[in-house]
């Protein structure tokens, strides 16, 4: 299927969503929206097993609090929700399908096929930058999973321009709603995988292992070669001072690599 020259506009996206969702056992209904603050938020309040997907998103949230760029029209912002259970591994299995759906929609665009890899603990990365996140949050019995994906960005402002990047920056124009609509099929075999092979497909994309970075932690910056990677626990960094865990349910934030 080559690219689109055009984009499939919104009014049909309804359509294409109820279709793939039909086919998938975690979802029963779609919300499309024009323009919202947070995909998260509508998801939420529809309660689980729910899709919502935005044209535009003006206000999404990142991990930490932080927040996620308005994106305009190049972003894919779509958020599913599920009965609260087992977060972390959830937020794993989703990122493993959302590298997938990035994979396939380029691949069946005719334009080769991008290798996606997993920075733990959410980011989609492409050439050691983020090209997408995912954002779990539960709240009254609903684990919502919220999925943002660079699209057809051609820059980004400072500080982004040296950390992030886009689908389109590395030769690879997909229409949202297609990438979307694999979005949701690979979503759903993965979040029906059991614990080990999930933690089999992180340990096939994870982009940390065996490379330097530094961390910003509540006690200070951490630097060293990343040992040990298990994305529902933590991580083991060995440095110049001895082995250090960060776990995964700190502030510890990925800051920079070494990219030699």
């Amino acid at each position: 299927m080559a690219a689109r020259s055009t984009p499939v506009p919104l009014d049909q996206w309804q359509q294409r969503l109820e279709d793939a969702a039909r086919k998938t056992t975690h979802w029963q209904r779609v919300a499309v929206l024009g323009e919202t603050k947070s995909t998260q938020d509508h998801a939420r309040d529809l309660g689980p097993g729910a899709v919502v997907i935005a044209w535009r998103q003006t206000q999404g949230r990142g991990r930490l609090g932080r927040l996620w760029l308005d994106t305009g029209e190049e972003g894919l912002a779509l958020s599913v929700t599920l009965p609260a259970e087992h977060a972390a591994l959830v937020s794993i299995a989703a990122g493993i399908g959302a590298a997938e759906a990035v994979e396939e929609t380029c691949r069946e665009s005719g334009q080769g096929t991008p290798a996606v890899g997993l920075k733990w603990p959410n980011d989609l990365v492409l050439s050691h930058r983020k090209v997408g996140g995912i954002l779990a949050e539960v709240q009254d019995g609903c684990l919502t999973l919220g999925i943002g994906i660079n699209c057809a960005q051609r820059e980004f402002p400072a500080p982004l321009e040296s950390t992030a990047t886009s689908l389109a920056m590395h030769g690879f124009e997909v229409d949202r709603i297609d990438l979307a609509v694999h979005l949701l099929a690979h979503l759903d075999r993965w979040l029906s995988a059991s614990e080990d092979q999930v933690l089999e497909g992180f340990a096939s994309r994870d982009t940390l292992k065996g490379r330097r970075h530094r961390f910003s932690t509540a006690v200070g910056v951490v630097e060293g070669i990343a040992v040990r990677v298990d994305p529902t626990r933590g991580l083991v960094v060995r440095t110049s001072r001895g082995d250090v865990f960060l776990p995964a349910n700190t502030s510890s934030v990925f800051v920079d690599a070494d990219r030699s």
